[in-house]
């Protein structure tokens, strides 16, 4: 075999290993954005259940987030399961799921996987009041999700997930913005947002 012979060789054998790393790349993005869909899907199903059982919608977040219902805020240290700190790598390193947090197990939300990529929060409200006249939380992770005040109980579902590698959060570097889904009680569709606002 003559020295062209083995550079040939050489370089079809690159040229298939970067068709597919592309390939698998892809293929680990629509899996992350299946989890996140799944559930957001759960935690819909949930709400509506529980909606039916005491007229409102309830939060669900991590247990160590300043959460109240109302929701009055969306901050990183809200979302579960991840360190909100300055950087989370949810395309290589997937959070363990126990143990869930009591708001998600009195939501009766169960992930079908013992780990999770994605990051979730479900924020929760009454309509307004006298009181409480505005209840639309302004988006700080992710958009904002209504132009106007919903005038009937309201929750929203959010999943952030990074599906190329190392992210800052809540997004700092534009070259590594998470993606963000959003699942709210006036549509089952879930819309997806590359966050960079």
């Amino acid at each position: 075999m003559s020295l062209v012979e083995l550079m040939i060789v050489v370089v079809i054998i690159g040229i298939l290993a970067a068709i597919s790393m592309v390939g698998y790349r892809k293929y680990v993005a629509r899996a992350r954005l299946s989890e996140a869909t799944a559930m957001l899907a759960e935690f819909s199903a949930k709400e509506q259940l529980y909606f039916l059982d005491s007229g409102q919608y309830m939060e669900a977040h991590n247990d160590t987030g300043a959460a109240s219902y109302p929701s009055v805020n969306e901050t990183s240290s809200e979302f579960w399961p991840q360190d909100p700190g300055a950087h989370f790598d949810s395309a290589r390193e997937p959070k363990a799921v126990a143990p869930l947090p009591a708001s998600w197990r009195s939501l009766g939300v169960r992930p079908r996987w013992q780990q999770l990529y994605c990051t979730y929060l479900v924020n929760a409200g009454a309509p307004p009041t006298p009181a409480n006249p505005v209840v639309t939380i302004p988006g700080t992770v992710g958009p904002t999700v209504w132009a106007a005040t919903p005038n009937v109980p309201w929750f929203y579902a959010m999943a952030a997930c990074n599906l190329g590698g190392i992210a800052g959060w809540p997004n700092a570097d534009p070259a590594n913005y998470v993606t963000v889904l959003i699942l709210s009680h006036d549509s089952p569709a879930v819309r997806t947002i590359d966050e960079n606002q």
